[in-house]
């Protein structure tokens, strides 16, 4: 029996762990889905307000922020539409505080890292996903939202400042960053020194919120400025440099709702991790929520790496692991090109226009990658019909002693055995189920129960009107808190059920006492008064033989007719 060529590879490549397979980017691709080679004219029309957040910048050139208009305009429409439930998470609740759900580690390896370098036990090593809880209804969710509107708008707008840095890109790689303090022209190689934190730290009035400097780089708006100089200002490349921008300033601002709390630092400087997110990056994490689990990345290795941030091969969306979906970390990261006419839609007032019922779904998140958000393969269905150019990238290099997987500086991935060296060419292990809990969020105490016992008599009997509480004798017993007693017997005692405890002991309930209540209040009798009168006589024998005043009525009639 003979197998030909073609069955055996079909065959292997079906026994393929998921990621295991790269792929380039190609060229001619990336044309026929319009990721690249567009001629069309595109305007940047957004109008309205930069958002309070994003409007504090400092020396910074007019030029240059004439370019920054529109991607500002931009971030803040995407801020309002679909940042502010993942920021809740940090600015309604306090994730410091004691107790909170999510200082408790959720990987259950026993050789995972610690969350700190210096124990520090208040920093979380997860932030809790209040605004998906079960019982987070509608009134809680609005409730959180307005309180995060509230705070972007004053106390984080207050603490946030924006600044462009000429040497940033050229010294480091770096097209954003978060200072955990003010810069004060410090250099890049000085920022962020742990005692430098804790300097600035002692300065802040509310331990709650530290001065941030975020820096961007100034390769942005002067590649937007060159362009415009050049008359290429409708051009694809100025629309992707926009847009960049953009997701660049909402990456840094995911870094700096952590991080305006000094009660963050450690001296390791590590995040926690968000959600049931696999990688620890908020910045991506932020991003990712925007956009339906994807981040919009550079297109770089076609050829070779662009000198610069030209964005002249695209853009593309690269997928985002998460626990939710994924049990498996891919050795080629899965990426999908972002089209021209898609980041041209987000820059037009009039897509905002007709989007605005629902624009997250309408308009910001890919509606086409969503058949690809749990395959960790290239999804078929996602790049049918020229729908997507597709690229799986290698997550990993050879550091001279073996390969490794990539990760920032500080980072881990929440998995440890996918976080060190790996042999590309043998399957990984597929986590089970039980590896990654999830902190969950813990509901809102509920107020106790009031009791609230109000006895109003209202009645036209005389009698009864002139029930008084002298008449209701009580034994004697020890001093009684707040007891006022009204006359009027509208008795409204606020006293809370509190859930009795083990161990209390129960008391045995008193007997109900009666009282018998004459006709008239009894009156004073003068010891110098020696003639009374029948009726008087008849009070005092009803009073010493307690009995009634009509059964003493009816014993005289009885004696009487004897």
């Amino acid at each position: 029996m003979t197998i030909s060529p073609q069955v055996t590879g079909s065959r292997l490549s079906q026994l393929k762990q998921p990621g295991s397979m790269s792929k380039r980017w190609n060229r001619e691709e990336l044309k026929r889905c319009g990721a690249i080679g567009t001629t069309e004219s595109r305007d940047l029309n957004l109008q309205g307000e930069i958002h309070p957040v994003f409007a504090n910048w400092v020396n910074i050139d007019p030029e240059l922020y004439r370019e920054l208009e529109q991607p500002l305009l931009l971030t803040s429409r995407i801020l309002e539409a679909a940042g502010l439930p993942w920021l809740s998470d940090f600015l309604a609740h306090d994730i410091f505080t004691e107790g909170y759900p999510g200082r408790k580690p959720s990987c259950r390896c026993s050789f995972g890292p610690s969350p700190s370098g210096d124990g520090n036990e208040v920093v979380p090593r997860t932030i809790v996903r209040h605004h998906r809880a079960s019982w987070a209804t509608p009134e809680f969710n609005d409730e959180w939202l307005h309180a995060t509107k509230s705070q972007l708008r004053g106390e984080m707008a207050s603490a946030v400042t924006w600044q462009l840095d000429a040497e940033m890109y050229r010294e480091k790689g770096w097209v954003g960053y978060t200072c955990r303090h003010p810069r004060s022209e410090l250099p890049l190689d000085q920022l962020d020194q742990y005692e430098a934190i804790e300097w600035w730290d002692k300065g802040c009035e509310d331990p709650r919120w530290r001065n941030l400097s975020i820096l961007l780089t100034a390769e942005f708006p002067a590649r937007m400025a060159e362009l415009r100089r050049q008359g290429r200002e409708h051009s694809e490349v100025y629309l992707l440099t926009a847009f960049m921008t953009a997701v660049t300033i909402l990456h840094e601002l995911g870094h700096a709702v952590y991080w305006k709390d000094t009660r963050a630092l450690t001296r390791d400087l590590r995040e926690p991790y968000y959600g049931a997110d696999l990688e620890m990056e908020l910045g991506d994490s932020f991003v990712a929520s925007i956009f339906g689990g994807w981040v919009p990345v550079p297109i770089r290795n076609l050829i070779q790496r662009q000198e610069g941030l030209a964005f002249t091969e695209g853009i593309a969306w690269r997928q985002s692991l998460s626990w939710d979906h994924h049990r498996l970390r891919p050795k080629h990261r899965t990426h999908y090109s972002i089209s021209v006419d898609y980041v041209a839609q987000l820059f037009s007032e009039e897509s905002w226009q007709d989007a605005r019922s629902d624009p997250l779904r309408d308009l910001i998140q890919p509606k086409t990658l969503e058949p690809g958000l749990r395959d960790l393969d290239i999804c078929s269905q996602a790049c049918a019909d020229n729908r997507h150019a597709t690229a799986a990238i290698a997550d990993f290099r050879c550091n001279g002693q073996g390969w490794t997987w990539n990760r920032l500086p500080g980072a881990r991935f929440r998995i440890p055995q996918y976080d060190g060296y790996l042999c590309p060419d043998l399957d990984l292990p597929v986590a089970i189920d039980d590896v990654i809990e999830e902190s969950s969020p813990l509901p809102p105490l509920q107020p106790a129960v009031e009791l609230t016992t109000a006895i109003t008599i209202t009645t036209d009997d005389p009698v009864i009107r002139e029930v008084s509480p002298e008449m209701f004798p009580q034994p004697p017993r020890g001093p009684r808190r707040n007891a006022n007693v009204k006359t009027n017997i509208n008795i409204n005692t606020n006293k809370k059920l509190n859930r009795r405890e083990y161990g209390d002991r129960k008391t045995k309930p008193k007997a109900p006492q009666f009282i018998r209540l004459s006709k008239k209040e009894p009156q004073v009798i003068s010891p110098d008064c020696s003639e009374i009168s029948l009726d008087e006589l008849r009070n005092r024998l009803s009073r010493l033989l307690e009995v009634s005043f009509d059964e003493l009525e009816t014993f005289f009639e009885a004696s009487s007719c004897a």
